[in-house]
């Protein structure tokens, strides 16, 4: 075990997690180095207490897989907190703090509408919505914030007509999704508002379904029936804000930093306009490189376990940071390089084990649609302004930029 895994408990642990991000969207140099020497180390977090930080490939993959690392002990009296205060991990109601027969019965019910199958539907509407939004960008001025007038729009008008909620609704749906995803960027008090605020509206948008359903993603979940098991009203409030919110900030962020990674790599732009078949294997390569998040979610030991040298002790926290295993030189050649030729790509952008996302493949679908309208209608795409200008928003569980001006 190294120096920085053996120090001693009530010594503060040399890292304070979340790590910042490097210059240019890069994640942080740490997490090179601690896969290299020590790809579990203990960290300290916002709110006094620490946890063991995993970045290894391999690591990660176990600690996302243990059953004896869990979401749903985060809310056990004297757990280990990443804030101080109320947060994302204290919702028993969110998919991804639930375990056991509940949380597999969710997701059981729910998958119907996750399929390939589905996506593939949704494709041709999600490819016209591009194109609509490059038209206005065509017709207006340049530059442009390539981040708030595409990344941040294209996935929320998707999200908002497969949940059927009005797309007029766009901006206060943002805003309560920044709040609920805050890591310190919001207080305790401001994220519990949204989380009510969200779900009196959630259920405002249930009660309309149930008089009057369309072919929308909620009147779906309504009528969704597995053995004769529906939904309740409460499960169906929180599913319905876990798409609204997970359905749509996760893909926003992974094309605005994506399409920043490829305005700083124009060779690889113009990879993408000249061979549109690697559409596909771009999306892997540019989750594997530029994730939406540096972040990941923390769990509480509900035994001892061992992972790689080190032991975790019962009611320790782990946080297996997903995002950093992608630049792995073990599993990754050259894991540094932005390469959409690639053709082995390894990450865990989507996560590992019970909780892999459910809408993966509808996600995979929106970014492959954006990455190749945009390549398609604007291959001379570029940034506006040096790269090193473009400023990135701290405190929330995914990376964005404050704006991403961008012209051709």
């Amino acid at each position: 075990m190294s120096e920085t895994q053996a120090s001693a408990p009530d010594q503060v642990p040399a890292d304070r997690y979340p790590l910042p991000l490097a210059p240019l969207a890069e994640p942080p140099r740490r997490y090179s180095e601690l896969r290299d020497k020590c790809p579990v180390t203990k960290v300290s977090l916002p709110s006094g207490d620490t946890a063991w930080m995993v970045t290894g490939f391999d690591e990660v993959i176990t600690a996302m897989t243990d059953r004896r690392l869990s979401r749903a002990a985060l809310r056990d009296p004297g757990a280990p907190r990443m804030i101080p205060g109320p947060d994302f991990s204290d919702n028993p109601f969110n998919l991804l703090n639930q375990e056991g027969p509940d949380h597999a019965r969710l997701r059981r019910l729910i998958a119907p509408a996750f399929t390939p199958h589905k996506a593939r539907i949704w494709r041709p509407r999600v490819e016209r919505i591009a194109d609509e939004i490059v038209d206005r960008l065509e017709a207006g001025p340049r530059p442009v914030d390539l981040h708030h007038e595409f990344a941040a729009l294209l996935p929320i008008w998707v999200i908002c007509e497969m949940v059927g909620a009005p797309i007029e609704d766009r901006p206060k749906l943002q805003e309560w999704t920044d709040r609920l995803i805050s890591v310190t960027a919001y207080t305790s008090e401001q994220r519990l508002a949204a989380r009510e605020e969200a779900a009196a509206y959630v259920a405002a948008l249930v009660a309309e379904r149930r008089k009057d359903p369309g072919e929308d993603l909620l009147s779906a979940l309504i009528t969704a029936q597995d053995e004769k098991d529906r939904l309740s009203d409460r499960e169906l409030v929180w599913l319905g804000i876990n798409l609204l919110v997970a359905g749509h900030d996760t893909t926003v962020s992974a094309l605005s930093r994506g399409l920043f990674m490829l305005m700083r790599h124009p060779d690889q732009w113009r990879i993408l306009c000249e061979r549109h078949e690697l559409t596909e294997r771009a999306v892997e390569e540019l989750l594997r490189y530029a994730p939406s998040s540096e972040i990941g979610f923390m769990r509480v030991a509900t035994d001892d376990l061992r992972i790689a040298d080190v032991d975790v002790a019962k009611g320790e926290a782990v946080i297996p940071v997903m995002h950093a295993a992608g630049r792995d030189p073990r599993r990754t050649e050259d894991p540094d390089r932005l390469d959409l030729t690639r053709e082995e790509i390894q990450h865990i952008a989507f996560g590992a084990g019970v909780h892999y996302c459910p809408g993966a493949g509808v996600a995979r679908m929106e970014l492959q649609v954006a990455f190749s309208c945009l390549a398609r209608r604007l291959p001379s795409l570029r940034l506006a302004v040096p790269a090193e200008d473009v400023r990135w928003l701290g405190g929330l569980l995914t990376v964005r930029p404050e704006a991403l001006p961008a012209t051709w």
